[in-house]
């Protein structure tokens, strides 16, 4: 049985609204009202129902919603850029944890490339998945990576959440 630890949180990431005591509130495009943005965050290979519960959709069927999906992202990653520390990072891996004490940067999110895994029709939401880094193992069958999933929602045009885990997978 999974256990269900994502942790949430909205931040009061509000567009145009309060951000944290000395950090400006991310921008979205033009003319947008507040928009909440959860971030979340999901021990390695932890349950993500939208991740591991939802259908799966081939990447280029949704093009459009995932270039508008980048276009809302762009003004919301440098604050959740922010929040994914190395700390995070290390907090989050349940393997590799002597492996994962040197770890000390997290690349700029600027450089992830963001593709569709999931589609839930009947709420329009679409995920997009984004690996971060590639990160320090505990066997050399084992690869982990530091993944970004962003929770769009088609008919508002917007991103609901961010939500950073570890996954990971054993060559056999």
């Amino acid at each position: 049985m999974w256990r269900a630890a994502l942790a949430c949180s909205l931040a009061v990431l509000a567009l145009g609204g309060a951000a944290p005591a000395g950090e400006p509130a991310p921008e979205g495009p033009p003319g947008r009202s507040a928009i909440p943005l959860g971030f979340c965050f999901a021990p390695e290979m932890d349950y993500i129902p939208e991740v591991d519960g939802w259908p799966s959709c081939q990447a280029d069927a949704f093009s459009k919603e995932a270039a508008a999906a980048l276009e809302d992202w762009a003004g919301r990653r440098p604050w959740v850029e922010k929040q994914i520390t190395p700390e995070l990072v290390r907090n989050l891996s349940g393997w590799a944890k002597p492996q994962m004490q040197q770890y000390a940067a997290v690349p700029a999110l600027s450089k992830v490339a963001f593709k569709p895994v999931a589609y839930r029709d009947e709420q329009h939401k679409l995920v997009l998945e984004g690996t971060v880094d590639t990160l320090p193992t505990h066997s050399p069958l084992v690869t982990r990576w530091l993944k970004l999933y962003l929770l769009y929602d088609v008919g508002g045009q917007r991103i609901l959440r961010a939500t950073v885990t570890i996954r990971g997978q054993l060559l056999e």
